[in-house]
């Protein structure tokens, strides 16, 4: 139990500290691009040379049935995600299935769809998403309790083409643009790289930023800064190995003591006998 309390003390800092980030404000326009529900192979890789012709990290939140399983197309997409990451981006956990997570069948599965696809997501980058949005950006009172049980915060959006809907890319590029012009302060915008028209008015938008940001330093107008996403992700003090063991079995303890509680004895008796 003390180890446990220990544990808290670490963590709930850094989650304290990661909410007054996330709510800094600033006077100058600032967007943080994100990309939902993909990886696609077709589409995601192009999205990943556009920005990197622009210098931009952005968030990509991924659904894991994309990748989980044994197909060559599979390995290829947890490979694309090691790629998002190797090039700066983040990943982010967006539940398995894209469920909604407050409707009547699926809220049950909201603790299981989000660890599972945290999960897969380890597996293929080999390391645990800190960043999570629920899918349609769902809110209820059932799914704010599993989130602040497991410690995680949604990450939502300011700017939403519905790219999805539209499926136009001169009338995505519009949109966003139109919302650029008259944006004060910061906001993150919603993409989703599984859209071909997405695809093809990302660079158009970027390209409109530029020649925007020129004409604004030409004026003394501040320009529109795309940032990255350092700002979302908390703040983690070193977790000595042990502490870190126990934070996993008690996450276990939390989402399977009620269906499989040999599973904890199992892992505590695996953690003993491995200090």
């Amino acid at each position: 139990m003390r180890a446990l309390v220990l544990l808290a003390i670490y963590l709930i800092p850094a989650a304290a500290s990661a909410e007054k980030r996330a709510s800094a404000a600033t006077d100058q326009p600032e967007i943080l691009l994100t990309f939902d529900d993909g990886p696609a192979l077709d589409k995601t890789p192009k999205v990943l040379d556009v920005l990197d012709q622009h210098h931009i990290k952005a968030v990509f939140f991924v659904n894991g049935w994309h990748f989980q399983g044994n197909r060559p197309t599979d390995e290829k997409e947890r490979a694309l995600l090691r790629e998002e990451l190797k090039r700066g981006h983040a990943v982010g956990n967006h539940t398995v299935h894209h469920y909604f997570l407050c409707g009547k069948v699926y809220s049950k599965r909201a603790a299981q769809e989000i660890e599972e696809n945290a999960a897969l997501i380890e597996q293929a980058i080999g390391i645990r998403p800190e960043l999570f949005r629920t899918p349609y950006g769902a809110h209820c009172k059932a799914l704010s309790e599993v989130l602040s049980g497991l410690g995680i915060k949604h990450t939502g959006w300011d700017i939403d083409p519905q790219d999805w809907r539209v499926k136009n890319a001169a009338k995505i590029e519009a949109y966003v643009e139109a919302q650029l012009k008259t944006l004060h302060g910061r906001a993150i915008v919603l993409f989703h790289d599984i859209q071909g028209e997405t695809v093809k008015a990302l660079p158009h938008i970027l390209d409109w930023i530029d020649k925007e940001n020129e004409a604004r330093v030409a004026s003394a107008r501040p320009p529109i800064k795309i940032i990255n996403y350092a700002y979302l992700i908390p703040e983690h003090k070193l977790v000595p190995p042990l502490l870190d063991a126990l934070g996993r079995v008690l996450i276990e303890y939390i989402h399977r003591a009620a269906t499989g509680p040999a599973r904890l004895w199992g892992s505590l008796a695996w953690l003993s006998g491995q200090v």
